[in-house]
């Protein structure tokens, strides 16, 4: 089972950024992987989940049309949940059309929608919560300093032992990858924008 929770983020924040570390992140700061999934491979939270390092290398190559913008993983018990359901592994990553000073909060709308849509049919009898979150990102890069919106994926995998939740979330992380990489849903980020319409898979 997967619920969902689709959210704009009032606050945006800035890229590059500062590490990270209190209760909640241990994020190590930004990277630019854009081209270099020989630095993809390095990022300490890839070494964690296979699932996840493999979603850092594969957006980091040069004909990506989607890089990362950061990550985590972490661990927690709910106690006061009923048992089955305890414990949770979750994390995030947060993505950026490469294109991003073409991109509408639209158009990530409309791929998140597409990547929950493929998260709910493989989830199956998995427990799994997935919140999206559009979030604007005031990025300065060598080409282009400006706003641009990004979108946030958090996911938990809920389960009653910590092994277990670490499982399932390692499998949705794998169905996440999936998804970021399928043309059919990233094909038209790698379009130019134009006044007309445009039909979305």
């Amino acid at each position: 089972m997967l619920a969902v929770d689709f959210e704009i983020e009032k606050e945006g924040m800035t890229v590059p950024y500062p590490p990270l570390f209190n209760d909640i992140r241990r994020n190590h700061g930004f990277v630019d992987l854009r081209g270099r999934p020989d630095l993809a491979i390095e990022i300490p939270e890839g070494s964690q989940s296979p699932a996840l390092k493999a979603i850092l290398v594969e957006l980091s190559e040069p004909a990506s049309p989607l890089f990362t913008l950061g990550c985590d993983l972490g661990t927690h018990e709910e106690p006061w949940k009923e048992e089955r359901a305890r414990h949770v592994a979750g994390g995030y990553v947060q993505l950026m059309c490469a294109s991003y000073s073409d991109r509408s909060p639209e158009d990530y709308t409309t791929f998140g929608y597409a990547i929950a849509q493929v998260l709910g049919e493989k989830a199956q009898d998995c427990n799994w919560f997935v919140r999206l979150v559009l979030k604007l990102v005031v990025v300065s890069f060598e080409d282009f300093s400006g706003a641009a919106p990004s979108l946030w994926i958090w996911f938990y995998a809920i389960a009653e032992t910590p092994a277990a939740a670490l499982a399932s979330r390692e499998n949705l992380i794998g169905e996440l990858r999936r998804a970021l990489v399928d043309e059919r849903f990233t094909s038209f980020f790698e379009e130019e924008r134009d006044a007309g319409e445009r039909t979305y898979p």
